[in-house]
C-alpha cells in the first residue's frame, strides 16, 4: 500500500521542475485523478461500470462508439504514467469514490515504484483573484522569463506576459462536454497535436498542459521528443479568471470576496 510518507512534498516537486527546466532534462509531471483511474480501470477493475467510463468519455469529448481510438488512449494513458518522472495521486485523505481505488490502480498498471507527488499540485499554480502574479514564488521562479508552449482550451497569455514571460505556442483544446460534432477528439486531432508538439519543442522551455486525460498522454509525447511538460489541469482557468469550473476555485474566489 502506498502511503503518504511515499509522497513527496509540493517543495520538492516544484524544486525538481525547475532543476529539469534550468538543465534542460526532458520531463513529464503528471497528475492521475479520478477520471484517469476510471479509463484506465475500466473492465480491470470490477467496480468501475460502463456507465462511469461512458460519462468520462462524454467529458472527454471522445465518441462512444469510436472504439479504436478508445483503446488507443487507454494504452497511451498507462504508457504517460510508466514514463513519466513523477506521478501526483491521491493521498490517504482524499481516497473516496474513484479515488478509493488507487492502490488497485497503482497495481494493475504496475506503477507501484514510481515516485509520487500529491496529485493537487498543481494548485500551486492558481492565481488568486485580483492578483497579477501567482502566489506561490517557486512557480514564480518557473514561469518567469520563460519561452513557454500551453496546450489549453484557454488562451493565457496575458498571465504569461505579466510573468515576463512569451507564449511561444497555444494548441487549442476543445472545451471539455463540447456538444458540438465537429469538436469530437479523435485520432486525426491527435496526430495534428503531435505534430505541433514536435514542431516548436526545440523552440520551447517547457509546455503547461491543462487537457484532462488527453493532457497527460501530451505531456509523454513532449518528454519522448526532448521537451517538458507539467500537467497544471484546472488550476489554469484562474488564468482567465474563471472560478466557477472546480470547487476548489470557487472557494478561493468566495474567500478573497469576504
Amino acid at each position: 500500500m502506498n502511503n503518504d510518507k511515499n509522497i513527496i512534498t509540493d517543495e520538492n516537486l516544484l524544486s525538481q521542475i525547475i532543476n529539469n527546466i534550468e538543465n534542460k532534462i526532458p520531463s513529464s509531471f503528471i497528475r492521475k485523478g479520478d477520471g484517469e483511474n476510471i479509463v484506465v480501470g475500466y473492465q480491470k477493475i470490477d467496480s468501475i461500470k460502463f456507465k462511469d467510463f461512458k460519462h468520462m468519455m462524454r467529458i472527454m469529448n471522445i465518441r462512444l462508439f469510436n472504439l479504436n481510438f478508445q483503446r488507443y488512449v487507454k494504452n497511451e494513458l498507462v504508457k504517460s504514467f510508466t514514463e513519466c518522472d513523477v506521478l501526483g495521486i491521491s493521498k490517504l485523505n482524499q481516497r473516496y469514490g474513484h479515488w478509493a481505488i488507487e492502490d488497485e490502480v497503482l497495481s494493475k498498471c504496475k506503477l507501484e515504484h514510481k515516485i509520487f507527488c500529491d496529485m493537487n499540485f498543481h494548485m500551486n499554480f492558481v492565481k488568486y483573484p485580483n492578483q497579477s502574479l501567482i502566489k506561490n514564488s517557486l512557480v514564480r521562479q518557473i514561469i518567469s522569463k520563460r519561452k513557454i508552449g500551453v496546450i489549453s482550451c484557454f488562451n493565457v497569455e496575458d498571465t504569461i506576459n505579466l510573468h515576463q514571460s512569451n507564449l511561444i505556442k497555444w494548441i487549442e483544446m476543445p472545451k471539455q462536454k463540447d456538444k458540438l460534432y465537429n469538436k469530437k477528439i479523435n485520432q486525426k486531432f491527435y496526430n495534428s497535436v503531435i505534430s505541433q508538439i514536435k514542431a516548436y519543442n526545440s523552440q520551447i522551455d517547457f509546455w503547461l498542459i491543462a487537457a484532462g486525460i488527453h493532457g497527460k498522454i501530451f505531456c509523454n509525447v513532449v518528454k519522448i521528443n526532448s521537451g517538458i511538460a507539467i500537467d497544471i489541469g484546472s488550476s489554469i482557468d484562474s488564468w482567465v479568471d474563471n472560478y466557477k469550473s472546480r470547487g476548489y476555485l470557487k472557494e478561493i474566489k468566495e474567500n478573497f470576496s469576504l
